[in-house]
């Protein structure tokens, strides 16, 4: 017998298991519980998303350029793509990324550059059916974390799950489940090939851009 897909009503209705309550979660439900998942499933995203660069979402795309000339004195405009989470994690002149931008400015969704070329790699938004299981899970444990003070009024509830899914405060964010797939996606990288964005140390960075994506 095949395995059901990996979907938001599987990872919602694993959560509500989490807190000990039936999983009758289905993702055209009209109720309270829905109107809940509708508030804190975009936290969840933001916040597991943000916890990492996670390479099963990572991305490399070669900028479309615009026609117009910039007025802010650089030579070309680019249009960053739809659907990406938070700002791009490197800007190159070559699609292998080895050579990063080092003067180049972002506004909006708009990167400029003097380079004629500029690839973008940045982290994708993608349905839960595309995330690995282990993910998955952890996102479902924080998920629980959110809806246990609406669905169960238990404050220690709430922080035990969210402990399980992260860490305490003491961790940073790097404990727990997470923290786990954090080391394990960090040492598949290769060596010499870090996962930081160069906008923070090459460029003039401005704008901003959604931290998650409709899933």
């Amino acid at each position: 017998m095949a395995e059901a897909e990996i979907d938001k009503a599987m990872i919602v209705n694993w959560a509500l298991v989490e807190l000990g309550l039936a999983p009758k979660f289905s993702i055209d439900e009209q109720t309270t519980l829905g109107g809940l998942v509708d508030i804190f499933w975009p936290r969840a995203i933001a916040r597991t998303f943000g916890l990492h660069d996670w390479t099963f979402c990572r991305q490399t795309f070669l900028l479309t350029r615009q026609e117009a000339t910039p007025v802010i004195g650089y030579t070309y405009g680019f249009d960053l793509p739809g659907g990406i989470l938070g700002p791009p994690l490197k800007l190159t002149s070559d699609a292998l990324c080895n050579v990063p931008l080092r003067d180049f400015a972002i506004e909006g969704t708009t990167v400029f550059a003097n380079e004629p070329v500029v690839y973008a790699r940045c982290k994708q938004a993608l349905d839960p059916a595309a995330w690995p299981p282990q993910f998955a899970d952890g996102f479902a444990t924080l998920l629980a974390s959110y809806l246990a003070v609406p669905l169960t009024q238990d404050s220690d509830l709430k922080a035990d799950k969210e402990a399980a899914a992260i860490g305490t405060p003491a961790t940073g964010g790097a404990g727990g489940i997470f923290g786990r797939l954090i080391a394990q996606d960090r040492a598949g990288s290769p060596v010499g090939s870090p996962m930081e964005t160069d906008i923070l140390s090459g460029g003039r960075a401005g704008g901003a851009y959604p931290w998650f994506g409709r899933f």
